[in-house]
């Protein structure tokens, strides 16, 4: 049987650089095929193709990164069913480097594969900041595509969908905050929680914090605030399809007079 083990070099810094290190190295030391990537959610934003090609190449997967929600749901973006395939979760915020390493050791067993080492290296200039939607608890109910400014999301047939990542602003997750089911996820959120992705979910808990982040946030009138934000949100589309529109036909015009 062929086993893969792919690590989360962790572009978000959810994990000593230390830690990462030691787990780095005793992988060096294990006879098995390893994919090392630098940053998850770079590589399932901007190189989904690549990505889900090396981890299609394995019979099994054992994934050490974040919280399993918030990985399984970064697959799902590439086209990966983790559901249909043999995956193991590790989730190095929760779990110490001994621990992981004994994984390692029984996940091994039985691998029948010639090892070999690949590595996914994204682009360090983006954070990848960005949310992404558990659909098992999503309503479409379109709260975070009306609250956000940025076109993050997009309604298409009766359901929300992340269509811009990159325009996501860093270490804000304020739609997820007021998310009412908490169905959105920003895996490099560093606090932990649902928020984060955390499997276990506390619903009467959840649900103060979003009465508190809500007042907080949009106050009391919920929906004219959420009126105000979609109007907004609005302006800022058609000020930046007026500027698209002004630079070609700037361009247009350079082209006319180059010619006379």
């Amino acid at each position: 049987m062929n086993k893969k083990i792919v690590l989360c070099n962790c572009g978000g810094k959810l994990i000593e650089s230390h830690r990462l290190s030691e787990i780095s190295e005793y992988l060096k030391q294990q006879e098995i095929s390893v994919l090392k990537i630098s940053d998850l959610c770079g590589a399932c934003a901007t190189q989904k193709d690549e990505t889900r090609h090396l981890l299609m190449s394995g019979d099994e997967i054992m994934m050490i990164a974040c919280y399993p929600r918030a990985v399984k749901l970064l697959l799902n973006e590439t086209g990966i069913e983790t559901e249909s395939r043999q995956f193991t979760f590790l989730n190095f915020r929760e779990t110490d480097n001994e621990t992981i390493f004994n994984q390692i050791q029984s996940f091994k067993n039985g691998d029948t594969s010639q090892f070999t080492t690949s590595e996914i290296v994204c682009n360090q200039e983006w954070l990848s900041w960005f949310p992404v939607i558990d659909y098992t608890r999503c309503t479409s109910c379109g709260q975070c595509a009306d609250f956000c400014l940025f076109s993050v999301y997009e309604k298409r047939d009766g359901k929300v969908v992340v269509v811009n990542p990159k325009g996501c602003k860093s270490n804000c997750p304020a739609c997820a905050r007021i998310c009412p089911h908490t169905a959105i996820v920003f895996p490099k959120y560093e606090h932990g929680g649902a928020i984060a992705g955390a499997e276990s979910i506390n619903e009467i808990e959840e649900q103060q914090r979003q009465r508190e982040d809500i007042d907080s946030i949009l106050g009391s009138d919920i929906y004219s605030s959420l009126e105000r934000r979609k109007l907004k949100r609005q302006s800022i589309i058609r000020s930046s399809a007026m500027q698209s529109a002004i630079q070609e036909r700037d361009k247009a015009l350079s082209g006319e007079q180059r010619r006379d």
